[in-house]
């Protein structure tokens, strides 16, 4: 029994038909998909990321760390709403930013934000004690709009392509 070797280029030469069939189909195809897919100028895009910021002026870092980083860590983790393994606390002198990262699972992350930043205001302040002079915790979650910024350099005398 002799095996041959298919030749496609040879196939697609004497069988002209199946070709062309094929290459119509993928236009058809390739247009539908073209007429179909949902476009948008700005685009909406989920970002499941948001920081929580708070500051304490004045305060070194072990105090920050201990009387503010803490209690908010703790007040963000009683959400299951909030992936805790990617939540990033960065801690200095006066200030504490949480970066904080939601589940796959959190369709409307927008109420979600509201939700935690009107808990912060009310429950978090009612339940922990927190030292005189903090500023905040606030949460900014504004990272979806998408901004485009075009920069020319032009000098008298000079030709755009110079």
């Amino acid at each position: 029994m002799k095996k041959t070797k298919i030749n496609f280029i040879e196939a697609a030469m004497k069988y002209r038909e199946v070709t062309i069939v094929f290459t119509l189909l993928l236009m058809a195809f390739g247009l539908y998909a073209v007429f179909t897919m949902p476009r948008s100028e700005d685009p909406e895009i989920t970002v499941r990321k948001g920081l929580v910021v708070a500051a304490y002026p004045g305060a070194d870092e072990l105090q920050v760390e201990q009387q503010l980083t803490e209690k908010i860590e703790q007040y963000l983790f009683s959400f299951e709403e909030v992936k805790k393994d990617e939540t990033i606390s960065d801690t200095k002198a006066g200030q504490v930013v949480i970066t904080v990262e939601l589940n796959e699972n959190v369709k409307d992350t927008d109420r979600f934000w509201a939700t935690l930043q009107n808990g912060l205001n009310t429950t978090f302040r009612m339940n922990y004690t927190l030292p005189n002079g903090i500023v905040g915790p606030i949460v900014n979650s504004n990272f979806g709009d998408v901004v485009a910024q075009m920069i020319t350099v032009s000098a008298p005398g000079r030709s755009y392509a110079e």
